[in-house]
């Protein structure tokens, strides 16, 4: 298990949706089910059941989905804890702009 497809799969389950879960995280929404599938490959079962028009969490899907949040917390943590041995100040920075400008001054 690798912690991109960890936090690939939170998102999708709290968005119940794959393309969903793409745009939540940045990321191509066939990149994303690609690594789900290696993550359900690596794991022997399925951790959704598919719908037409969204996914729900199957037996084993729920199973891992409390462990996979703890092991984000902790990664989460353990980087606050490291920042803040540097000096480096931590947190979001919400930043607002005119949508007609923000192309051009924001990346």
């Amino acid at each position: 298990m690798e912690i991109h497809q960890l936090r690939y799969f939170v998102a999708v389950a709290d968005e119940g949706s794959f393309s969903r879960a793409a745009a939540k995280v940045r990321v191509a929404q066939p990149s994303l089910s690609q690594q789900i599938r290696k993550l359900e490959a690596e794991v022997g079962q399925p951790l959704f059941d598919r719908l037409p028009r969204s996914v729900v969490l199957t037996e084993a899907g729920r199973c891992l989905l409390d462990y996979a949040r703890q092991i984000l917390a902790s990664i989460g943590d353990a980087r606050r804890c490291v920042d803040e041995l540097k000096g480096k100040i931590a947190g979001d920075v919400a930043v607002g702009a005119i949508p007609t400008i923000a192309p051009y001054v924001l990346p």
